[in-house]
């Protein structure tokens, strides 16, 4: 019994881990965060392509980020991408905004340039 105990006390304190060491890049961030939480068939899939965006794939991901602009290395925290999913009315996804752990590391990965992205004007 009392092993049980350390073994759950551990695993709960893995899951409580405030460092964000996951990696910030597009696959990543595309396949982990994105797609579950923004590519589903409703609103950013590669159906229904609301407001012309798709994150349903890494490579519709990368495209849109492309092609919409939606990515500046130069000023991250005006990025459209970063901007949508932390303003405060209309934030994005309407229904469950994304946890700060998330939206901190796409804002990592825009600062170190958007790895996988061409963001070249």
């Amino acid at each position: 019994m009392y092993r049980l105990v350390l073994v759950g006390a551990a695993a709960l304190a893995a899951c409580n881990q405030t460092d964000n060491n996951r990696p910030a890049t597009l696959e990543y961030i595309t396949e982990a965060i994105l797609q579950p939480s923004c590519g589903q068939y409703t609103c950013h899939s590669s159906y229904r392509r609301e407001n012309g965006y798709a994150f349903d794939t890494v490579a519709t991901a990368k495209k849109s980020l492309e092609q919409q602009g939606l990515v500046n290395p130069m000023e991250p925290e005006t990025s459209r991408l970063y901007v949508v999913l932390t303003r405060k009315v209309k934030r994005m996804p309407y229904d469950s905004p994304l946890p700060d752990k998330d939206v901190a590391l796409i804002l990592q990965w825009i600062k170190d340039g958007a790895p996988g992205l061409d963001t070249t004007p």
